[in-house]
């Protein structure tokens, strides 16, 4: 394979990727490559013909497609991680970066968390009727009493998850393979033996034993639909996605007092510092409260 040729090089990276198991990246590997060939008006590619000038112009045709600031930000760091790949071995390689001088500087983004009533709304639901609806209440239902596991998690939990006679759930997260051990508690235990019975290699009947990452995307899919369903049906304002209950957990423990420490162990994390960003947001609360406790004598003698 020639190293000149960007475009093979990518499609090999995204291959790479995927033969790893790393779907994720490879399917954002494909997506930065189709929207790259396609700026650059199809065909193959040659390593040459990335340079500064075509870089900056690729980042104003993804802004100008109205793509987020943290998506353009990560397609961008993706290119360059893919031309730095492709660039090892090439004596032709410039002595600068054409991704030099870019600055992506990331954008916050809104916290999506659900109230506690809200999710008690949930718990209330009877769908024994509608039994694949009901699953989807389900496995949102677990992510919150279980410290706010993902659903990627959730779907490959098997028995081998369950340790000391069931009393303890471990598993490690997909995403960082950070190992995370918790109690059973009696509601994760309540939905746990709902689905024991079920013809499945897993805890609960998602995913089949083989799937592939296609299959997986579309069950999320179509959890992510339920749940908007059932937004619907309740009359809620809120929007329900399998993500709003791992942060509607992390912000009723934060709310809570529970230690930012502890926090941080139940969500998986490497790092407090990462733990201490993702709850960021949910000051604004705090900040609220504080200012009208503040400033409520005052604001009464206004009233008066």
């Amino acid at each position: 394979m020639k190293h000149k040729d960007f475009s093979k090089q990518m499609r090999w990276q995204e291959q790479e990727k995927r033969s790893a198991g790393d779907e994720s990246t490879a399917d954002l590997y494909r997506t930065v490559r189709n929207h790259f060939e396609s700026f650059m008006g199809g065909g193959e590619l040659s390593l040459k013909d990335v340079t500064p000038q075509k870089v900056r112009a690729f980042l104003k045709w993804l802004k100008e497609k109205g793509l987020r600031t943290n998506s353009v930000n990560s397609y961008i760091s993706n290119l360059r991680a893919m031309y730095n790949r492709a660039c090892m071995g090439w004596k032709g390689r410039p002595v600068e970066s054409p991704f030099a001088g870019i600055r992506l500087k990331r954008e916050e983004t809104v916290k999506r968390a659900v109230s506690t009533e809200v999710i008690k709304k949930l718990a209330l639901l009877d769908l024994k009727e509608e039994p694949r609806k009901q699953l989807a209440v389900d496995m949102a239902l677990f992510s919150f009493l279980a410290c706010g596991i993902p659903f990627v998690d959730i779907v490959h939990l098997t028995e081998a998850n369950l340790e000391d006679g069931g009393k303890v759930l471990a598993y490690h997260r997909q995403k960082t393979g950070v190992l995370i051990r918790m109690e059973v508690n009696p509601g994760m235990r309540l939905l746990i033996d709902r689905y024991s019975c079920t013809d499945t290699h897993y805890l609960f009947p998602v995913l089949p034993e083989d799937a592939t990452h296609e299959q997986y995307k579309h069950c999320l899919a179509m959890e992510n639909q339920y749940l908007k369903q059932i937004c619907l049906d309740l009359e809620l304002l809120d929007v329900l996605t399998t993500y709003v209950f791992r942060h509607a957990w992390a912000s009723e423990a934060y709310h809570r007092g529970v230690p930012i420490a502890i926090i941080s162990q139940a969500l998986g994390h490497t790092s407090e510092k990462t733990t201490r960003i993702y709850l960021s947001a949910f000051d604004l609360d705090k900040m609220t409260e504080a200012i009208h406790v503040v400033t409520e004598g005052v604001e009464a003698m206004m009233r008066a």
